[in-house]
């Protein structure tokens, strides 16, 4: 019998990103993105650098992720991503919940904002997410925009 090792989280800032750090995000993002899903889109926006990002590990081996972007009194969930092998097994609600749980710390922060794609957006919705957009294709994949409240339990 396997014995499943528990997930390890751990928030970095940019800085804070080894080399090596920073390259297993870009190649999950590119793995699961582009490869798998085929979505052509422009992963590296500018946006890494002043975001704060959420890795997930399980023996060792990032297998999750997500980027927190905070501006003004907003908060974006972006970039949210399993990998293949780990999908499942609840960690995307660890993920999603260690996110929420760092953005109600965040006084200023009213809204919690994400782009969902349409199949993932019942998933979200379990986090009190409501849609606020019309259907959208983005880098060949449908999304929806998705709101909650900041104080929303």
């Amino acid at each position: 019998m396997q014995n499943h090792a528990e997930p390890t989280l751990r928030w970095l800032d940019f800085e804070q990103m080894s080399c090596q750090t920073l390259y297993a995000v870009l190649k999950l993002r590119q793995d699961v993105f582009m490869l798998e899903q085929q979505s052509l889109y422009e992963d590296i926006d500018g946006h890494d650098e002043s975001s704060q990002h959420l890795l997930l590990f399980r023996e060792n081996q990032l297998c999750g992720y997500l980027r927190l972007l905070i501006t003004a009194q907003t908060a974006k969930l972006q970039r949210i991503v399993l990998s293949p092998d780990v999908r499942g097994l609840g960690y995307g609600k660890i993920l999603l919940n260690s996110a929420l749980r760092r953005v109600a710390d965040c006084e200023d922060v009213t809204a919690v904002k994400l782009s969902a794609q349409v199949q993932a957006s019942a998933f979200y919705a379990q986090f009190g997410f409501a849609q606020s957009s019309e259907p959208y294709d983005d880098g060949g994949i449908m999304h929806i925009d998705m709101v909650r409240s900041n104080s929303a339990d």
